[in-house]
């Protein structure tokens, strides 16, 4: 008899420990979001009057005749502009740059955290440009004292910080991935680097990877063609191989691994490009010969070897209408028109400048997923606004980007 309850227990509790894992992912691209104090530093600088140096075509801060605001001036052309501290000024845009309030600011991150706390139920969250962990701890619900943070620091204003629920599960290490930064490369000329974050929960490890690669080389149908000699292109190019070294050491040691955020790249595109994923035809679950380029950063990244690593990406559906999802499977086909991005990025469908294309989730080996990544919408949040001269009802969108959230078993 004792032998008998000893192996009903025994099945009781290791079955209990062979379940499943759930939890729920986001990412999101939060449009150069900064804490308040910086909003209210940067708004300073940009409201400064500057004068062009014709020597150096360098702008001064002056009140000589002949000046502009900030506002309307490209930032890295202002002398001495901290680029690892504000964005650029040209940041909101409608009809020209919005010469942003603090009030405005303010309300904008109101519009967040109320977004945040009512349609993005996750237990962890990935963001993509902000300034450290303070813009988003003034953004989560409660100020963020129900989460655990991973953040990176340094770096230029457009950084990445990782969000989890102190409740999921204990923090085994938080890294900055440097090598997708291209650290040879001159500190101006240097795109972002990685974000990587291990949780162990329930006992099982699991990988993150944030990521916000190079921007403007978009889609092998758009003229962004990865092995082309476009400058964006060739940066993009460079970081196939330090992301793809990264995957396949992360799940090295039996960790669940997941990598997400904006990719700057149409992955749907690359996949239904006919030419080869090399530029010699190879087979990308071999190493990439001396000299061969890569045309397709999904089918090199997620080449099936090792085992361990074979991500795949999660299919992506839009939190919307019928007639919106048609559209946002249109996307995945083809370049969408101008009036049909225009109608996608509407606050009647997505809301964002940016609706799809460009954020998606990857899993690798003993993940699965309940149902697709979601687009979710953000409506008339995405909209900008000059206002009256007294800025009163000036508003500012909340992100370019849409928010994608998933819900994933391992």
């Amino acid at each position: 008899m004792v032998r008998f309850l000893a192996a009903c227990l025994f099945l009781l509790f290791g079955f209990a420990g062979a379940q499943a894992s759930q939890i729920t992912i986001a990412t999101w691209n939060l449009g150069w979001h900064m804490d308040l104090a910086t909003a209210q530093d940067w708004i300073g600088e940009c409201s400064k009057n500057y004068v062009e140096d014709p020597a150096t075509g360098k702008f001064k801060p002056s009140q000589e005749a002949g000046f502009k605001p900030g506002w309307d001036i490209d930032v890295f052309k202002i002398e001495g502009w901290d680029v690892s501290r504000y964005p650029v000024c040209s940041v909101y845009f409608a009809g020209g740059a919005v010469r942003v309030n603090l009030e405005a600011y303010r309300k904008r991150q109101e519009q967040i955290a109320s977004f945040i706390s009512r349609s993005i139920p996750a237990d962890i969250i990935a963001f993509q440009e902000v300034s450290g962990e303070q813009s988003v701890r003034e953004v989560l619900p409660n100020g963020g004292l129900d989460y655990d943070f991973c953040p990176v620091t340094g770096y230029k204003v457009q950084r990445l910080v990782i969000v989890w629920k102190k409740t999921l599960g204990e923090k085994v290490s938080c890294a900055i991935e440097d090598a997708l930064s291209l650290p040879a490369k001159p500190d101006d000329k240097r795109p972002r680097p990685g974000l990587a974050l291990t949780l162990k929960i329930d006992g099982k490890l699991l990988r993150i990877m944030d990521v916000h690669l190079k921007s403007s080389c978009v889609s092998p149908f758009d003229g962004g063609n990865l092995e082309g000699t476009a400058k964006d292109c060739t940066i993009l190019q460079q970081q196939v191989d330090p992301l793809e070294s990264w995957i396949e050491r992360a799940a090295a040691d039996g960790a669940k691994i997941v990598l997400l955020g904006d990719f700057n790249r149409n992955f749907w595109h690359e996949l239904r490009d006919q030419r080869p994923a090399r530029t010699d035809a190879s087979g990308t679950s071999t190493p990439r010969p001396a000299g061969v380029l890569s045309r397709s950063l999904i089918e090199e990244i997620a080449d099936g070897q090792p085992e361990a690593a074979n991500l795949k990406i999660l299919d992506e559906h839009c939190q919307i209408s019928d007639a919106g999802q048609a559209l946002c499977t249109q996307a995945e086909i083809r370049d969408l028109t101008t009036p049909e991005t225009q109608l996608l990025s509407s606050d009647t469908y997505l809301g964002c400048r940016n609706p799809v294309g460009l954020d998606h989730i990857l899993v690798g080996p003993g993940i699965d997923s309940n149902g697709p990544a979601e687009h979710l919408s953000i409506g008339s949040y995405g909209g900008n606004k000059v206002g009256t001269p007294n800025g009163k009802d000036q508003v500012l969108a909340i992100s370019d980007h849409c928010p994608m959230i998933a819900r994933l078993n391992f």
